[in-house]
């Protein structure tokens, strides 16, 4: 059964023996054909679960890169899908309509927002600007905050005690 959703990803026929060696070793290695036959149907309908939550998945990081602010468009070709009915369907069979539906709704009022404030800034634009701080000279040292000296156990204002540097003992001869 071929999946519209991965046209042009393609695997070698050595991938899916590996593959089928790694999962089913146990199964294939059975001696009893009825009970080796009884395992690998098994095995079968547990990947075609596994087809399904993979598809499920690929939906749900679709939905994701919707929701983030990818036009779906960017989204089809980015993931080499190439249609936006693709993209739909998967997210579809993700569930993640309504999560994808909310994200642009709430996108809508966020450009008016963006409308709205870039007409703030060009009215801001008009007024004019405090000065900008003077500049400070950066030393690669910095100053300890009062809550950062008294976590360290000093004084919160004030010079930093000092130890007294211990006498030398002269080395017996």
């Amino acid at each position: 059964m071929s999946d519209p959703t991965t046209e042009g990803y393609t695997v070698s026929v050595a991938e899916i023996e590996g593959m089928v060696r790694n999962l089913c070793g146990y199964a294939l290695s059975e001696p009893d054909p009825l009970q080796r036959y009884l395992d690998l149907t098994h095995h079968q309908v547990l990947f075609d679960g596994i087809v399904e939550a993979l598809r499920r998945e690929r939906g749900r990081a679709l939905a994701d890169l919707v929701v983030s602010g990818t036009p779906v468009e960017a989204v089809a070709a980015k993931t080499n899908l190439g249609a936006v009915p693709k993209v739909r369907k998967l997210i579809t069979l993700a569930g993640e309509n309504d999560r994808v539906k909310a994200a642009a709704a709430a996108a809508k009022p966020a450009k008016a927002a963006k409308a709205a404030k870039a007409a703030k800034n060009a009215a801001d634009a008009e007024q004019p600007d405090t000065p900008p701080p003077p500049p400070i000279r950066i030393t690669g040292k910095r100053m300890l905050t009062a809550a950062e000296r008294i976590a360290l156990g000093l004084p919160a204002d004030g010079p930093v005690p000092r130890p007294k540097p211990a006498k030398r003992r002269r080395a017996a001869a």
